[in-house]
């Protein structure tokens, strides 16, 4: 199942509840400005980061999600595992 950014805000929206945005972390590949997801083959458009990734978690934010959303997340960081330690 694709990952819907912006059915998951709407959802969020629309339950009365605030939204700032979204940061997702999957394993996957960035270049030239679209991250692949590993897993699904999933293509997002992304704003910013390098020309490709070179570790295999993307971290990428969707941020000021509301009725009007952003139409790329994102590049926040790279990591070789999804979590902030080690």
């Amino acid at each position: 199942m694709p990952l819907d950014l912006r059915a998951i805000a709407r959802g969020v929206i629309e339950n009365n509840m605030g939204l700032g945005g979204l940061e997702v972390r999957v394993r996957g590949e960035l270049a030239d400005g679209t991250a692949t997801f590993a897993d699904t083959g999933q293509k997002v458009p992304v704003h910013g980061g390098p020309a490709r990734s070179s570790e295999p978690w993307l971290w990428l934010e969707a941020k000021d999600y509301g009725k009007e959303l952003a139409d790329k997340a994102t590049w926040v960081r790279q990591t070789r595992v999804p979590t902030l330690g080690p």
